[in-house]
């Protein structure tokens, strides 16, 4: 196989769950798209080089400032639901339930990885719903951290912080077994997740 197309793989292998086998039929795959598709693709990557924009307020992905779920005036923003990653707050997302707004903390406590609280958007939620709780009440404050041990470590942590806050906080219920993931959630476990949450 040519240099120039083991580079290829090589990089893709270093993706989250695809192999070597796997990244070879993806190049191969895309030997077989038009030159304009491939051009797109290399456009679309280079962006990446930039660093994704957060949004300044949930540091969800955005286009500008503000990330279209926090402009959307659809939304409740009395009613936030934190999440470990962006990915977390897709699944959500595609579920077509939640219609609040997320806060993305950037991970979950893991002190054997260096994760600790300080390295995580803990203190831009806090300052978010101080300036929340001035307008008239009501907040609610979900913590739909991953049902693990660095998901539960995190979401006690949080509900500590936030006791002092006099806020309503709630968990997903237990509809997502221990130990998984809420990216990797069906819609259907995650709806009812989000209905009898406590």
């Amino acid at each position: 196989m040519p240099e120039k197309i083991k580079k290829i793989i090589s990089f893709l292998s270093k993706l989250p769950g695809i192999g070597p086998r796997q990244a070879t039929r993806l190049v191969l795959a895309m030997l077989d798209w038009k030159n304009s598709d491939l051009e797109d693709f290399a456009s679309a990557i280079s962006v990446l080089k930039k660093g994704p924009v957060l949004c300044r307020q949930c540091f969800n992905f955005a286009e500008a400032e503000l990330c279209s779920i926090c402009l959307n005036s659809k939304r409740n923003q009395k009613h936030i639901a934190v999440v470990e990653r962006v990915t977390d707050l897709q699944s959500i997302e595609n579920t077509g339930l939640f219609k609040g707004v997320y806060h993305v903390l950037g991970g979950a406590i893991n002190p054997a990885d260096g994760v600790l609280p300080e390295k995580l958007k803990v203190a831009e939620l806090v300052s978010r719903i101080k300036n929340l709780k001035h307008s008239d009440g009501g907040l609610e404050i979900t913590l739909a951290t991953n049902p693990n041990a660095y998901g539960d470590t995190t979401a006690l942590f949080l509900e500590q912080e936030l006791k002092p806050l006099k806020v309503k906080v709630t968990r997903l219920a237990r509809g997502l077994s221990s130990g998984s993931n809420v990216e990797y959630a069906d819609e259907t476990t995650l709806k009812n997740a989000f209905r009898h949450r406590k």
